[in-house]
C-alpha cells in the first residue's frame, strides 16, 4: 500500500504541475499586451508612435500590481478627442488608481462623465503654483508609481513638470516623457541644431542627466536620486532609485 500511495502522490503532483503550466501558458497567450489594448482604443502611442516597446519593457511585469499612475494630458487636443489613453490604462492596469492633468478645463468638464474612474486636475503643467497644489492634493494617499508626460510638449512644460513632479514619484518609480521630437521643433521652443546649440531643450536636459550619472555629479536637481535614463525614438523613461 505504501508503494501505491507514493505512486498516487507522485501522479497528483505531476498532474498539478502540468495543469499549472497549461493554464499559465494559456493565460499568457490570451492576455492582450499593451499594443493590442492601445490599438483597440486608438491612441497614437502605438499608431503615430511606437511607444509599446518602452511600455512593454517597463510595465508588463507590474501590470497586475496596485499602481498609482498620473498622465499629463487627457487628449483634448487630439483629433480623436480625449479618452484613448484613459481606457487603455484602465484595461492594461486592472488595479490602477488613475490621475490626469489637463490644461483645457472646458474639455475636461465636457468629458467628465466619460472619465469617472480617474481623478482629473485642471491646470497648466508649466505652472509651478498649480503643480504645488496638485502635488499636495494628489499625494495625500501616497506617491505615484508612474508619471507619463503626454501634455503640451513644449520645452518649458516638459522640463518644469519633470523637475517639479519628480519629487512625487515613488522610490523605484518611473517618469516617462513622450513626444521628445519637439526638442528639435522651434515652434515648441526646441532647436533643430540639437546639442550643437547652447539653447537648453528637454533633450539637452536629459543629456545632462546622463552626464551626471556617468561622472557622479548632481548638476541637475533630480540627479541625486536618479537611477537610469532609457531612451527610444521620441520617448525616454527615467527610473528613480529605490534608496538614496
Amino acid at each position: 500500500m505504501t508503494g501505491n500511495r507514493s505512486l498516487y502522490l507522485a501522479f497528483v503532483a505531476s498532474a498539478t504541475l502540468f495543469l499549472y503550466a497549461v493554464f499559465n501558458q494559456w493565460g499568457s497567450v490570451t492576455a492582450e499586451n499593451f499594443e493590442q489594448i492601445a490599438r483597440k482604443y486608438g491612441t497614437d502611442k502605438v499608431t503615430t508612435h511606437q511607444y509599446q516597446f518602452m511600455y512593454d519593457k517597463y510595465l508588463s511585469g507590474i501590470r497586475d500590481d496596485q499602481l498609482k499612475v498620473l498622465e499629463i494630458g487627457l487628449g483634448c487636443n487630439m483629433d480623436y478627442g480625449p479618452g484613448a489613453s484613459y481606457y487603455t490604462w484602465l484595461e492594461y492596469f486592472p488595479y490602477v488608481n488613475l490621475y490626469f492633468i489637463e490644461y483645457d478645463g472646458q474639455c475636461a468638464k465636457k468629458y467628465q462623465d466619460k472619465t469617472p474612474n480617474a481623478h482629473v486636475f485642471v491646470g497648466d503643467q508649466a505652472d509651478t503654483l498649480f503643480l504645488a497644489r496638485f502635488s499636495t492634493e494628489a499625494t495625500a494617499d501616497g506617491l505615484f508609481d508612474i508619471i507619463i508626460d503626454d501634455g503640451g510638449h513644449t520645452m518649458d512644460q516638459q522640463m518644469t513638470s519633470l523637475e517639479f513632479l519628480w519629487k512625487v514619484v515613488k522610490p523605484g518609480g518611473l517618469y516617462v516623457i513622450e513626444d521628445l521630437q519637439t526638442s528639435y521643433w522651434e515652434s515648441f521652443g526646441g532647436n533643430p541644431l540639437g546639442r550643437s546649440s547652447s539653447k537648453e531643450t528637454t533633450i539637452t536636459y536629459l543629456y545632462q542627466l546622463v552626464d551626471d550619472l556617468m561622472i557622479g555629479k548632481n548638476a541637475k536637481q533630480i540627479s541625486h536620486d536618479l537611477l537610469s535614463v532609457d531612451c527610444m525614438a521620441e520617448i525616454c523613461a527615467l527610473r528613480k532609485k529605490e534608496h538614496i
